[in-house]
């Protein structure tokens, strides 16, 4: 799997040669946050395709229990992705409306931690 670099908000930086591309542990890392924050519903190709955390989160009011539901859902999602072998160290909390969620995606070059805030 080859990827192209982003940025910090997510835009695509320029690559001036094929080495600056993202390969293995860093593309499969790269791709499973892309693949989070796309929702469904927002592709216009194909609606149904997409993270349905927000589809989940109008269903109740963001608790404690709620993060243990809302982080199976996200571990099961992750594990779909091309390129992740194993799901480590699952850690998330929920502050008030936020919700916090890592995890150390093993993949065939090595394992790399996922961050993502809701």
């Amino acid at each position: 799997m080859i990827l192209r670099p982003v940025d910090e908000n997510g835009d695509i930086l320029p690559v001036l040669s094929s080495g600056d591309l993202l390969r293995g542990g860093p593309a499969a890392a790269q791709l499973v946050k892309d693949r989070l924050n796309l929702y469904a519903g927002e592709w216009w190709e194909n609606p149904e395709q997409g993270n349905r955390i927000l589809s989940l989160l109008r269903e109740s009011r963001l608790t404690e229990a709620d993060g243990q539901t809302l982080s199976s859902y996200l571990t099961s999602y992750i594990r779909e992705t091309a390129g992740v072998r194993e799901i480590r160290d699952v850690r998330f909390s929920t502050e008030g409306r936020r919700f916090s969620y890592s995890c150390v995606v093993e993949t065939d070059t090595g394992p790399n931690t996922v961050h993502y805030q809701l």
